[in-house]
């Protein structure tokens, strides 16, 4: 057994470590109800414009069918996948990396090509352990979410979409169902429109329209608009995601270092008292030998 001085060291190093952990846990639940909040603001814009899109393409038909609308054979494919830029919770990362991957090969046993784009450190760096590097790292989205860092992103995935070096693109996100269940899941983002449904279509129900500006024009702005707002919504719920899965992660450390200190604690007790007792016992020994 462990002498009394280790006992000590071991319990105030403990101690600290669980100062630290409920100092963490305590800063992802404040900046989770913040990131709750966006996650939760952003999803009815973005089914709202998705659900709009759909409405404009179905009424206007194929004669305002836009470059990012229209489906292609998918021989190759890109896959976002969004994960932290910082550690310390628990498998979040890992769980979106194995979807991804999972992703990857569906695609591959269809015979496609698949490429990986990280938009986040810890995504990039378990996708290269596994043997599968990404061909870009995008850090600074995940966590602390702004719009403007993400219409670049975007953007450049339109381009290379238009530029056919793409047939379809989807993100690996981790879709924020409420504090206590995180699910990653994957969409398709391109071509856009492909997963919405326009209001009323499951009823059968149809509506004259007159455009002004014509359906090609609105499609025209909506269509980039809505995948710019698609993607920055799964980041934002991705960044909720984050700092639930990051407030559960330290408060089993927090757990986990009272287990440690109460252990130590009882350890030293022991040895403690059995040392008071070993003193005593050789008082009394030395005090009979005297008489």
């Amino acid at each position: 057994m462990a002498n009394l001085r280790d006992l000590r060291k071991r319990r105030r190093s403990a101690t600290s470590t669980r100062k630290i952990t409920r100092t963490m846990e305590l800063v992802a639940s404040a900046k989770l109800k913040k990131a709750q909040d966006a996650a939760a603001a952003s999803k009815p814009y973005a089914e709202g414009l998705s659900a709009l899109v759909a409405t404009i393409s179905a009424v206007a038909g194929s004669d305002a069918r836009h470059p990012l609308m229209t489906p292609r054979p998918a021989k190759k494919v890109l896959i976002l996948l969004a994960a932290s830029d910082r550690g310390l919770c628990g498998a979040f990362n890992v769980n979106l990396a194995h979807v991804a991957l999972a992703r990857r090969a569906e695609h591959v046993k269809a015979g496609r090509e698949v490429a990986f784009v990280a938009l986040g450190k810890k995504g990039g760096a378990t996708l290269s352990f596994s043997g599968h590097a990404p061909a870009k790292v995008h850090t600074g989205l995940v966590g602390t979410t702004r719009y403007e860092k993400v219409v670049p992103v975007a953007e450049q995935v339109m381009a290379d979409y238009l530029a056919g070096g793409f047939d379809q693109v989807e993100v690996v996100y981790s879709r924020f169902v409420s504090a206590a269940k995180q699910v990653p899941s994957s969409l398709v983002l391109l071509p856009a429109g492909g997963e919405a449904k326009a209001p009323g279509a499951a009823k059968g129900a149809k509506a004259l329209y007159e455009f002004l500006p014509s359906a090609e024009e609105l499609l025209a702005d909506l269509i980039p608009r809505t995948v710019r707002t698609a993607l920055f919504s799964c980041l934002l719920q991705t960044s909720a995601a984050e700092h639930a899965a990051r407030r559960q992660a330290m408060k089993n450390a927090t757990d986990a270092a009272g287990d440690m200190i109460q252990l130590f604690s009882r350890a030293y007790n022991r040895g403690r008292q059995s040392k008071i007792t070993q003193e005593i016992a050789e008082i009394v020994g030395a005090v009979e030998a005297m008489a």
